[in-house]
């Protein structure tokens, strides 16, 4: 079973960030979103947390047998509260057995912060570590993402460019 395009998995077995299940905007797949919907059953989940403005894929979830929750989320600049709320859904979802995936659109800089603050809470994990994660995982993180959580954005984007590119062979220069 392939791997969907832009997955951290923040918690194995536990917690993954995601792009839209299909891809976002205009470049979004129903087959592609059968599959990595597919995947998402395969590895455990039973809870998808949407963060979009807009309803897409919630009935795709149905079908699948999946658990959905709709919180719309503007943007990281609009999302202090979208945050607080999803913090405490996901300190009660993550305790129950079965995996929780959280996604937005195409933009995934709040799920890659709500993931990050959530590994923050739970195992102490420093939130620019959490963030560079989610770069290295092939999300995106912004300088709004990096401000909700009150890092630095360049605490995060440097180190997880370099790490990024040092793996893959080529070197960056900043």
């Amino acid at each position: 079973m392939e791997t969907p395009n832009r997955i951290w998995w923040a918690r194995p077995k536990k917690l993954c960030a995601m792009e839209r299940p299909g891809g976002g905007g205009r470049s979004h797949r129903p087959d592609r979103r059968e599959a990595d919907i597919a995947y998402l059953v395969e590895n455990g989940v039973r809870l998808v947390i949407s963060t979009m403005t807009t309803r897409h894929n919630l009935g795709d979830y149905d079908s699948a047998g999946l658990e959905w929750l709709h919180v719309p989320v503007p943007s990281c600049d609009e999302g202090a509260e979208g945050l607080e709320q999803l913090l405490q859904v996901l300190r009660r979802e993550t305790r129950k057995r079965g995996a929780v995936a959280v996604h937005g659109n195409r933009h995934t800089d709040f799920v890659a912060a709500l993931c990050a603050a959530h590994l923050h809470e739970v195992k102490n994990v420093e939130p620019e570590v959490g963030l560079a994660e989610a770069v290295d995982a092939g999300l995106t993180v912004t300088p709004e993402a990096a401000r909700l959580l009150g890092v630095r954005y360049e605490a995060v984007q440097p180190r997880s460019r370099m790490a990024s590119s040092t793996a893959s062979g080529r070197s960056v220069t900043t």
